[in-house]
């Protein structure tokens, strides 16, 4: 069985969510947004999911390991569309003011958050298709959760760096999360390069959200036309809506 201590790792990395969204999400809850609730709930629901079938599965716990691994038909559903009313959400917001600091910074994830949402559909299909295969099946179900890697570390970056506090210097953070998101599945992938196609899949998305990101943000720093601002609005909507009922 691969990866006996997976649920440590999740485990810790459970925590550092809880410290990296402190400061933004978690100590200001009253005043956050219902779709944001429901996307920590899922992510949050769904590492603890983890943490408990890789404990299992290593304990010889198998029966509860199935038993408890049903959950996934539910927490699949709620995961995807949690991810897909936060992208609303931004679309709504991007709608509302595109020239606006929050406006901007939202207008760049308007790949990145479906990438993220397809990727996660495409390993956990995976990850059922070869259930009785267990080396595909744990690397594809631990692959799901390298696209939490990025939030948590462009959020720590900021925390630990003050050059990248500022909202100029967003992008700069962003590329540091995403940075080690990718280094970790590179790591994983060589670990086992045999078995190490999940993790392949997975780093390939992550540089797709960089790229895009990036490519989004130099669009973002020319200041449009109210008219084009208009269109680009409900392109992103749109834009955001399809490419997640894709996943």
């Amino acid at each position: 069985m691969p990866f006996r201590k997976a649920w440590l790792y999740v485990l810790a990395l459970l925590a550092f969510t809880f410290v990296a969204f402190w400061p933004g999400y978690f100590s200001k809850l009253p005043v956050k947004k219902l779709a944001h609730h429901y996307h920590a709930a899922s992510a949050v629901l769904w590492m603890i999911l983890a943490i408990v079938q890789s404990w299992t599965a290593h304990h010889n716990r198998l029966a509860l390991h199935r038993m408890t691994g049903l959950a996934i038909f539910l927490l699949f559903p709620f995961f995807l569309v949690a991810g897909m009313w936060v992208i609303h959400v931004e679309a709504t917001t991007v709608a509302g003011d595109l020239t606006s600091v929050e406006g901007k910074q939202l207008a760049q994830f308007g790949f990145f958050d479906p990438l993220a949402n397809i990727a996660f559909a495409l390993l956990f299909w995976a990850g059922l298709k070869y259930r009785h295969k267990v080396q595909l099946h744990a690397r594809y179900m631990l692959a799901t959760l390298l696209f939490v890697i990025s939030p948590i570390g462009f959020r720590l970056l900021a925390m630990l760096i003050p050059f990248l506090r500022p909202d100029e210097n967003f992008s700069y953070a962003m590329a540091g999360g995403n940075l080690i998101a990718l280094a970790i599945a590179l790591y994983l992938y060589r670990q086992a390069p045999k078995h190490g196609r999940p993790f392949l899949i997975a780093a390939g998305f992550i540089a797709a959200q960089e790229i895009t990101f990036e490519t989004l943000a130099r669009m973002g720093r020319r200041r449009p036309t109210r008219r084009a601002q208009s269109r680009s609005a409900g392109l992103t909507l749109r834009r955001l809506v399809r490419l997640s009922i894709i996943s």
